[in-house]
């Protein structure tokens, strides 16, 4: 499995840093960003996979069936590139860690910088995309920037330029 993740990041990585894409869409997805990549564990692939493309217009350009308990699909469009993994031994977070203990290391949320926030914002908000937190203006210490979730709660922060 870890083979295969390292294998898919060989691959998809240098597209991110090169500004090429894999495949091109037809639609415009929601944003549009200079480079940015993440990876998730997820529960229910097929469902993550929808919101990706539904929410943030991202196209699948690869599936990797299951193998050793695990599959796996990479989103991508407006320079955003989104692996999804399922493994059938993940947990979810709540399980994983001691239910009295709120604060668990790990990732806490991915963030994007986008080439146009407030266009961003207009294209989340058309496409149903509640604002989890903000959105926060620009200030001279700090970006624009809104928070949303993902189907599964994931916290993803958008970042004007």
């Amino acid at each position: 499995m870890k083979k295969m993740i390292c294998l898919l990041l060989w691959f998809t990585l240098p597209l991110v840093i090169g500004g090429q894409s894999a495949r091109s869409t037809t639609e415009s997805p929601v944003i549009t960003a200079t480079g940015a990549f993440f990876a998730l564990y997820v529960a229910d692939l097929e469902a993550s996979v929808k919101w990706y493309s539904e929410k943030l217009g991202l196209k699948v350009v690869m599936q990797v069936p299951k193998t050793d308990k695990a599959a796996v699909t990479v989103l991508e469009g407006g320079g955003l590139i989104v692996e999804l993994i399922q493994h059938d031994d993940a947990l979810p977070l709540s399980k994983a860690a001691a239910k009295d203990n709120l604060l668990v290391h790990g990732m806490f949320k991915a963030g994007v910088m986008v080439n146009d926030f407030d266009q961003t914002l207009a294209m989340l908000k058309a496409r149903n995309v509640p604002i989890a937190f903000g959105p926060f203006p620009a200030r001279p210490n700090q970006r624009a920037n809104a928070v949303i979730r993902d189907n599964a709660g994931n916290l993803i922060q958008f970042f004007g330029k």
